[in-house]
C-alpha cells in the first residue's frame, strides 16, 4: 500500500497555505517520514524557462530542499492572478485535468510522503464546475484544513469542513495559522469550538513567526510547533 499522503487546503486566500505546507514536511521528516510536496494548481504566475511557474512552488522546492525538478514540485500556472477557472478562459489555456491525473498516479508510487497543496479557497473553481474539492476527492485524499488563527475562523472553518465532506472528502484535521501578527481573544476559544461543532481534529494552533518565509531557522521553529507524528497517524487513519 502506497503511504499516506494529505491534501493541505484553506478556508481562503492568504491563511498561509505555502508555509504550513512546509512546516508540515519538517514535522513529518522529523518523525521519520521521506516527504515530498506538490503544488498541481496556481495562479499569478512567474516566468521561467518560457513558462509560467508557481512562486509556491519555486518556495517549496527551497524550504523542503526538494532535489527533484521544479516543473515536478509545480503543476499548471497561469500568469493571471485570479481563480483558476477564470485566468485559464482568459488565457485560452484550460486545465488538463487528465495530466494532472497521471502525476498524481506518478507521485503516489514514489514511495514518500505527498503533500498536495490547494490553491485559494476549497471552492475556487479549476475548469467549469470542477472546484479544488472536488479534484481532492477525484484522487481520494484526505484534508488538512488550513484556517486562520483569529476572529471569524469558526465560520470560515466549518464551511470548508461541510464543503469537503459533501465531496466525500475527508478530514484529517485542522490546523489554524496566525499568518499575521497580533492576536485577539477568539483564538482562546476557536479551536474548541471548531473541534466540537465540526467533530474534527484541532491537530495545532500555530503562533506568528517572524521571517518565516525569509529565514529557514524560523521556518524550523513553526516545524516544531507541529505534532509530526500525530499528522501521519492522522492522515492514515483518514484514508
Amino acid at each position: 500500500m502506497n503511504p499516506p499522503a494529505l491534501a493541505i487546503l484553506g478556508t481562503g486566500t492568504g491563511v498561509g497555505k505555502t508555509v504550513v505546507t512546509a512546516a508540515v514536511g519538517l514535522a513529518l521528516r522529523r518523525a521519520g517520514v521521506s516527504v515530498t510536496a506538490w503544488k498541481p494548481v496556481a495562479s499569478g504566475g512567474v516566468r521561467r524557462d518560457g513558462r509560467w511557474v508557481s512562486s509556491d512552488a519555486i518556495w517549496l522546492k527551497a524550504a523542503l530542499g526538494l532535489r527533484e525538478p521544479l516543473s515536478e514540485i509545480g503543476g499548471a500556472c497561469w500568469r493571471l492572478g485570479l481563480a483558476p477557472a477564470v485566468a485559464a478562459r482568459i488565457e485560452r489555456a484550460p486545465l488538463d485535468v487528465e495530466g494532472l491525473g497521471r502525476r498524481w498516479r506518478a507521485l503516489r508510487a514514489s514511495g514518500r510522503f505527498v503533500l498536495v497543496e490547494g490553491v485559494g479557497g476549497t471552492l475556487v473553481p479549476l475548469r467549469g464546475r470542477m472546484t479544488v474539492a472536488d479534484l481532492i476527492g477525484r484522487w481520494g485524499l484526505p484534508a488538512l484544513v488550513v484556517g486562520a488563527a483569529g476572529l471569524g475562523t469558526i465560520n470560515h472553518t466549518l464551511l470548508t469542513i461541510e464543503a469537503l465532506r459533501a465531496r466525500g472528502v475527508r478530514i484529517a484535521g485542522v490546523i489554524l495559522n496566525r499568518a499575521v501578527r497580533g492576536r485577539d481573544l477568539s483564538e482562546r476559544t476557536n479551536a474548541r469550538v471548531i473541534s466540537t461543532l465540526g467533530r474534527v481534529r484541532v491537530l495545532a494552533a500555530l503562533p506568528w513567526v517572524a521571517g518565516v518565509r525569509s529565514d529557514r531557522r524560523a521556518l524550523r521553529k513553526l516545524a516544531r510547533a507541529l505534532p509530526g507524528r500525530a499528522i501521519r497517524r492522522a492522515a492514515a487513519e483518514a484514508r
